[in-house]
């Protein structure tokens, strides 16, 4: 392990704002000792404030305040004690409990509106403050366990439970009920502000990621979207989303390709295309499903997945899992308990 102190960005005074500490990707599922593993939730990723005075403030990764979008969770977030800090996952489910991606963003577009039709749970994972104390530069294990003791978990507040050691059992029960997959956390590690960190790493059963729009191809509105990746400080295309937009998805991103359409190619040097491409300035972010990546760095079966305004372009960059060796699954695991949505 490194030393906390060459990554931690110490918070000296209570924040007003923080970019959530991201996962690295493995390239397999695997089982550890020195690991904690616990399901990832296909929601939004949400910071909660609740300052010493005990005003309550919710922010995405992109530092967008949600709390009017969000009065449910504002409310439920009460529970938590004044002087905190809380990292976690911001959900709406569909008909059979599990987390629906394109329902909360129907959500978040209809605010405060939708809270009766599309309720939203907030799942809190890790404390970065409690009580006006910095949690940071403790293990996630102490962390955790001082977050379980300080909050009283219903409603649409909730603290997930995790497993030791047995990532592959678990991986299996996420892609058994649909789920997108297990984040493994060291036992030892550190929050770290901001950072895509090795401490954390995140194995999907089903593959997606965020893109960058470069353009589109066909007729109005369009027949596909063309995405790209930032890698070694250029701007990288990876293939053309077709499908798997609905009417409010295309009347959203039809208004923005109008807003950000470019004569010159984002790209350098502007790539041959095999059908042509009216170009945008690369800033609208999409979260795409796909089968797997092609030998010449193209998305295989890219689905439209929904957009990703809370992420800023720069994050969009192609993930090169590392190696993982896997481990012994332990038998009589919680495994499955774990993969049923509370809310």
């Amino acid at each position: 392990m490194q030393d906390p102190d060459q990554l931690q960005i110490e918070l000296e005074s209570f924040p007003d704002e923080v970019r959530p500490m991201q996962a690295a990707s493995a390239e397999a599922p695997f089982s550890s000792p020195e690991y904690i593993f616990e399901v990832k939730w296909d929601g939004l990723r949400c910071i909660v404030f609740r300052d010493p005075e005990g005003a309550i403030r919710l922010q995405d990764r992109g530092l967008n305040d949600l709390t009017a979008d969000l009065p449910e969770v504002a409310a439920a977030a009460k529970r938590i004690p004044p002087g905190s800090v809380i990292d976690g996952e911001v959900v709406a489910t569909d008909s059979d409990g599990r987390p629906d991606y394109p329902r909360l963003r129907e959500r978040l577009v209809g605010g405060a509106a939708l809270r009766d039709s599309i309720p939203t749970a907030y799942l809190a994972f890790d404390a970065l403050y409690l009580e006006g104390k910095p949690q940071l530069r403790q293990p996630v294990l102490k962390r955790r366990a001082r977050l379980a003791k300080a909050i009283e978990t219903g409603g649409h507040l909730f603290v997930p439970d995790h497993i030791d050691e047995d990532g592959v059992e678990l991986f299996d029960a996420c892609l058994e009920r649909g789920l997108e997959g297990v984040v493994a956390k060291h036992k030892q590690s550190p929050y770290v502000p901001g950072q895509r960190s090795p401490f954390w790493l995140k194995v999907k059963a089903v593959k997606s990621d965020d893109f960058v729009v470069i353009g589109w191809t066909g007729e109005k509105p369009f027949d596909g979207l063309v995405v790209g990746y930032h890698e070694d400080g250029r701007l990288l295309p990876c293939g053309t989303v077709g499908g798997g937009y609905d009417e409010a998805a295309l009347r959203t991103v039809r208004e923005a390709l109008v807003e950000l359409a470019t004569s010159e190619s984002p790209l350098d040097p502007e790539p041959i295309m095999t059908r042509p491409v009216h170009w945008v300035l690369p800033e609208l972010v999409v979260s795409v499903r796909y089968s797997e990546w092609s030998p010449d760095g193209t998305l295989r079966f890219p689905i439209f997945n929904g957009l990703r305004p809370e992420v800023h372009p720069a994050e969009a960059v192609r993930h090169r899992p590392r190696v993982v060796i896997t481990g012994r699954v332990t038998p009589g695991s919680l495994a499955y308990g774990l993969t049923r949505f509370p809310f």
